[in-house]
């Protein structure tokens, strides 16, 4: 378990052994990574790192918290009435895809990835802490505005379609490097589309609810049209 995060030098210290490290173990993979390397490269102690983090394995999941803590601060815990609506879940998807696609996060994902097996025990604690408490958090703030639509799943798994709704391919061509960044223009429209697309699957409040008989071109009428052409 890593210590109370020291004030001003001594976090500063500590904020540069977490960057050396981080830029480390992309570079040459956490395995062959020394504390020794870490050390040269953030000008810090050995003491301190002990101090600090205890171990390479310890620095690896103070990123974690770090970045885990970053997400929670730009998603909020506000759940007002509008959870469920247009704007909101555009609003909380904007706020997800960036955290999910700022640089650090990237970076801890990709060593997550390349590392997780391994230090199986980071791997988890990344995904307990990370996507699966997000999913539990938003099942959450869902749960009352699924209560009256039926048949659509459990609010967990409408989290999580939800979650990946949003996200789509932007986080997987940032990952692999296909993609340097996402302008705002970029994120706007995609997050838009998804939550579109999202609230016509699970289903609209009924008054929002258009019937197919009321549109000109039902099935019915192109059905009709068909038999009469033939």
């Amino acid at each position: 378990m890593t210590q109370a995060k020291p004030q001003g030098r001594g976090l500063a210290r500590r904020q540069a052994m977490l960057d050396a490290a981080r830029e480390l173990f992309l570079e040459k993979g956490f395995e062959c990574t020394s504390l020794t390397d870490i050390l040269k490269r953030s000008k810090g102690s050995r003491s301190t790192l002990y101090e600090q983090f205890g171990s390479k394995a310890g620095l690896l999941r103070a990123m974690v918290e770090e970045v885990t803590s970053t997400v929670w601060q730009l998603l909020g815990d506000d759940s007002g009435p509008c959870t469920f609506c247009e704007a909101g879940l555009i609003e909380l998807g904007r706020r997800f895809v960036y955290s999910a696609l700022a640089p650090e996060t990237i970076a801890v994902y990709r060593i997550i990835v390349a590392e997780g097996h391994r230090v199986p025990e980071i791997a988890e604690f990344f995904f307990n802490t990370g996507p699966r408490t997000l999913e539990h958090r938003l099942a959450e703030r869902f749960r009352a505005a699924l209560s009256v639509r039926e048949n659509v799943g459990s609010p967990e798994e409408i989290a999580q379609i939800y979650l990946g709704a949003v996200l789509g391919d932007l986080h997987v061509r940032q990952v692999l490097g296909l993609v340097p960044h996402w302008s705002d223009e970029q994120i706007d429209s995609h997050v838009r589309i998804a939550v579109g697309i999202f609230l016509d699957g699970v289903g609209r409040p009924p008054s929002r609810v258009e019937t197919i008989s009321d549109r000109p071109d039902s099935p019915k009428e192109i059905i009709d049209l068909g038999s009469q052409l033939g």
